[in-house]
């Protein structure tokens, strides 16, 4: 043990290690995000945000926590302009008040720069929080290991400056980990206090935590019992009440997120896109709907969250009717495979990474562990492994590798048990291997300008993984600042339009002047051809066929070749005949007709949409809204081959079960003969 007076210098080093990696991280974000605009939920998230703040309401963008949003919205300046409050009613009307928000009423790029430094610092001081617990449970070499490997780490980079609810998760659980180990350990109040803190922030991260902390509670649980000594009962009953303290402040601090109100807004007042009663119905899971309903009939749980926890259940459980799945290369149909997220984290993180983690993972069974590094590890475990079940009881697989990013992070502690093997064993050739790793992945990954989009060897490196996946780690719409550039350069002086099958938020398009062009502008379109000419935005998976959906791309761009590509983007220029993509978005206008329009001339729905099926006739969507418009209609016939439509081609299109399910019940329905009148319409997964 170090001399009392050599105690200070140590510490003030070792903390000034901690920052350097820190700033270290920032920097490579800076570096390898520097070229992104938004993702398309940003604009939503920022607006909510300033709102909270602002008004105390939190009835905008309720399916998330506010953690990040509030965090963000102390960034942006006063000079931020908000729209008056009004009664929205679905997501569509919630994102156009929101976007319309940002992009028609505000500077957008100058609210982005100023949200990229907000997150940065936020994110910075969670990094610099998960380094000194680790310090302290697991020693510096291992907290300062797992802080190179998270700086290193693409994704966690790609993250920090980003608005969004996942990399704040992530570097909670990996607090909470950190916090649980200790208290396990040691059982001081300290820890109790910093274990309820930690576990509140990630409660106000996401609803996905909850998945997570339940694998720390029960490895707490278990080390209550652990050890008790001679005072046997009344240790283990201190330890209890130990638990329930750090319960009772995590819980506090999730009520102090939402002003420790139940209802959304200070006068009482809950008015979200879609009313509470409404939303609970919507969960299909017997067990998930009635918990859900339960707390709120009792106030256990904001209602904001509980609004919140059913959209997670409806989407990310249930699913939104996605029927594939894009794994190596190969589309796996209907239900997830198994080996679903461990391939998103495969394909993503950095291989000499992946490598530094199995290093660890190999080395922790012959360490000489504290009994808080023991515990660190198995709470590790225990939270891992539930979120990482959670996963693969998700139908939904949309989001790629940010909603497992919790996995990433216990991948970095264990990347740190491998460099603190190196350090404190003073072996030089464990001490060469890490080197080695590390620095291989700074020369494998140093180079790369769009960390979002990186991918690793495996999956054929960032310009070819578009081939093997299909997911949100590819783009999220991200690409905004180049498309005007280009326009800029090369569209506007020609006189050209464009057009868009690549999702990037249009509406900047819109508020910017840009030569932008909607594929159908009204719902009296009658370009059935799908003809158009002019220059194409589309992501490089349009490039890959799908014969099940008769999506033939040599065909569709043969007189539409490559201008330019800028990574997962491509542009093309030419004549397109695209009666397919016409049909595609024809569903979108005639969804935005009914949710954010309220239109009513459902006789013109019925009409769009039936032309929408004739080429699509796989669209779940599609079939469930055209069933339903046939319905308000009174026609019984019409909407039966609608919905049976979808159930007689699922071999191409497999529909989820609890779909599927609800599809039968509105056939067996019809079958005894009820009134159109008095069958029910079905909720469209989309919606969520």
């Amino acid at each position: 043990m170090p001399a009392p007076h050599n105690r200070i210098p140590q510490r003030l080093a070792g903390l000034g290690l901690i920052v350097l990696l820190v700033l270290l991280a920032v920097l490579r974000s800076q570096a390898g995000t520097r070229l992104d605009g938004y993702t398309v939920d940003e604009p939503w998230h920022i607006v909510a945000g300033v709102s909270y703040l602002r008004t105390g309401d939190f009835r905008l963008n309720p399916e998330h926590p506010p953690l990040a949003k509030l965090a963000v919205a102390v960034a942006i300046p006063d000079s931020f302009k908000l729209r008056p409050r009004a009664t929205l009613a679905e997501k569509t009307q919630e994102r156009a008040l929101v976007e319309d928000t940002m992009f028609f009423d505000n500077d957008s790029p100058a609210t982005q720069a100023s949200a990229r430094i907000g997150m940065w610092s936020f994110h910075g001081a969670m990094l610099l929080l998960l380094g000194m617990v680790l310090w302290r449970g697991v020693g510096l070499p291992w907290a300062a290991g797992t802080l190179a490997y998270l700086a290193l780490e693409q994704s966690v980079g790609a993250h920090l400056p980003v608005v969004m609810t996942d990399l704040p998760l992530a570097l909670g659980f990996g607090l909470a980990v950190a916090s649980a180990g200790l208290l396990a350990s040691e059982w001081r109040w300290r820890w109790v206090l910093a274990c309820g803190v930690a576990v509140g922030l990630c409660l106000g991260s996401k609803h996905s935590a909850l998945a997570g902390i339940s694998g720390i509670a029960l490895v707490l649980a278990l080390a209550s019992v652990f050890n008790l000594g001679e005072r046997g009962f009344k240790a283990w009953f201190a330890r209890v009440g130990k638990l329930a303290v750090a319960a009772a402040l995590s819980l506090l601090m999730l009520w102090g997120q939402y002003g420790l109100r139940f209802h959304a807004g200070p006068d009482g007042s809950d008015g979200f896109n879609r009313a509470m009663a409404d939303k609970i119905s919507d969960v299909n899971i017997v067990h998930w709907r009635e918990g859900i309903a339960f707390a709120d009939r009792h106030q256990l749980l904001p209602r904001t969250y509980l609004w919140g926890l059913a959209d997670t259940v409806r989407a990310g459980l249930e699913g939104r009717g996605q029927a594939s799945h894009r794994l190596w290369g190969v589309d796996h149909k209907g239900t997830p495979p198994w080996f679903t997220w461990p391939s998103f984290v495969v394909a993503k993180v950095p291989l000499a990474l992946l490598a530094l983690s199995l290093l660890g993972l190999v080395l922790v069974p012959f360490s000489r562990l504290s009994p808080s590094a023991r515990w660190t590890l198995a709470v590790l475990l225990g939270g891992s492994a539930t979120h990482f079940f959670a996963l693969l009881g998700a139908q939904g697989t949309y989001g790629g590798i940010r909603h497992a990013l919790p996995l990433v992070v216990a991948l970095a502690i264990l990347g740190g048990a491998a460099v603190s093997w190196g350090c404190t064993r003073r072996s030089k050739a464990m001490g060469a291997v890490v080197t080695v790793l590390l620095l291989a992945t700074v020369a494998m990954t140093i180079r790369e300008p769009r960390l979002w989009e990186y991918h690793n060897e495996l999956a054929g490196g960032t310009q070819n993984a578009w081939r093997a996946f299909g997911n949100e780690g590819l783009d999220l719409g991200q690409r905004f600042p180049e498309i005007r550039a280009f326009h800029d350069r090369v569209i506007k002086p020609e006189g050209s339009v464009f057009y868009s099958q690549y999702w990037f938020g249009e509406r900047q398009a819109i508020a910017l002047g840009l030569n932008y062009r909607k594929a159908i502008s009204d719902m009296d379109d009658d370009n059935v051809a799908g003809i158009y000419e002019g220059y194409f935005l589309a992501g490089m998976s349009s490039n890959i066929p799908e014969p099940d959906w008769n999506w033939d791309p040599v065909q569709a761009f043969k007189n539409a070749p490559v201008a330019q590509r800028l990574g997962y983007l491509e542009i093309r220029k030419g004549r397109m005949v695209d009666p397919l993509g016409r049909a595609a978005n024809m569903y979108w206008r005639t969804m935005e007709y009914l949710y954010r329009e309220d239109g009513k001339d459902t006789a013109l729905v019925a009409k769009r949409l039936e032309e929408v099926v004739k080429l699509l006739p796989l669209h779940l969507g599609a079939g469930i809204e055209l069933g339903n418009a046939h319905l308000r209609l009174g026609n019984v016939t019409g909407a039966r081959v609608a919905y049976q439509r979808l159930l007689d081609q699922e071999e191409k299109s497999p529909i989820e079960p609890l779909v599927r399910g609800q599809l039968q019940a509105q056939l067996a329905r019809m079958d005894a003969g009820e009134d159109a009148a008095a069958i029910p319409q079905l909720r469209n997964p989309s919606m969520e």
